[in-house]
């Protein structure tokens, strides 16, 4: 019987809107080959550039905003054998991706053309996971999916238990990247849901977490820990500046003109303008939500 190999781990940069070191997948091999997260259409010939002659048994998606997702389509045409897994309310999304590129559209029209056209995927290519299934990758390769919703409803983190890399996605936000907020992101941000992902992710106790947004980390419990309270500072700010501000555009503005963004390209801007408006979403979801019990 063959030796069983430990898994390898590569970080594939995918140069995301044409900009290095903003958004990344994550290629983990071992007996079988996954790729975690896709990045966009667009990026998708780099992306398969990387995966040249290799058998792709699994893509494993975070979520399927367009930044993670919008290249699965293409890898599964250029590699028939992999099998895309992905949190069951996605699935649909994955089989016709047209409502993912309208609402895209209506939330950021300038970035919108950046992502690319992402292909529909047969639904026998699709798999659900459900929180805690395992799929193993070798005999000391195995990913288990942990449902980590908050950036989206759909969210899942994937746990290497072996290595303790936990693959986070968005779900802690950003890493070393120029717009280094909160990823606040349309249709909102549902802030008591991170809480409570952000509790499950350090009770596995990972070594290093694997960012979208980009890169791998090794101070897993000093970002998990301070995450909640980086969330809760943002959004006080833009509940502050919505205060004193003629409309919501105007805290935009006054958000993009602090020096730590003065260096920001274009599509950096645009990023932190999507970022200010989920923000504001989420403020007003949670200002609209029925009390349940009385304050304190």
């Amino acid at each position: 019987m063959a030796q069983a190999t430990r898994s390898s781990l590569t970080v594939l940069d995918t140069a995301q809107f044409g900009e290095r070191g903003t958004g990344c997948a994550y290629l983990l091999r071992s007996e079988k080959t996954a790729v975690i997260d896709t990045g966009t259409a667009a990026s998708a010939p780099r992306l398969l550039e990387a995966l040249r002659g290799m058998v792709i048994d699994y893509a494993f998606l975070t979520h399927v905003h367009l930044d993670h997702a919008g290249g699965a389509g293409h890898l599964v045409a250029a590699h028939p054998e992999t099998t895309v897994v992905v949190h069951p309310r996605g699935l649909p999304h994955l089989a016709d991706p047209e409502r993912l590129i309208s609402g895209m559209r209506t939330a950021s029209p300038d970035l919108a053309p950046l992502y690319g056209e992402p292909r529909p995927i047969d639904r026998q290519r699709l798999a659900a996971c459900a929180d805690g299934d395992v799929f193993p990758l070798g005999r000391e390769c195995r990913l288990v999916a942990v449902e980590t919703p908050g950036h989206a409803p759909h969210h899942v983190s994937y746990f290497e238990p072996e290595t303790g890399v936990l693959f986070v996605g968005d779900a802690v936000g950003h890493h070393r990247t120029p717009v280094d907020l909160p990823l606040t992101v349309p249709p909102r941000f549902d802030r008591e849901a991170a809480r409570r992902s952000i509790r499950r992710m350090l009770d596995l106790h990972p070594t290093a977490l694997a960012f979208a947004h980009f890169g791998l980390a090794d101070r897993a419990k000093g970002l998990l820990e301070s995450y909640p309270d980086r969330v809760d500072e943002w959004l006080a700010r833009v509940a502050g500046l919505r205060e004193g501000l003629p409309d919501d555009e105007a805290v935009a503005d006054t958000i993009l003109a602090d020096s730590r963004f003065s260096t920001l390209s274009d599509v950096g801007k645009n990023a932190l303008r999507l970022c200010v408006c989920g923000a504001i979403l989420t403020l007003d979801a949670e200002n609209s939500r029925p009390q349940t019990e009385p304050p304190s």
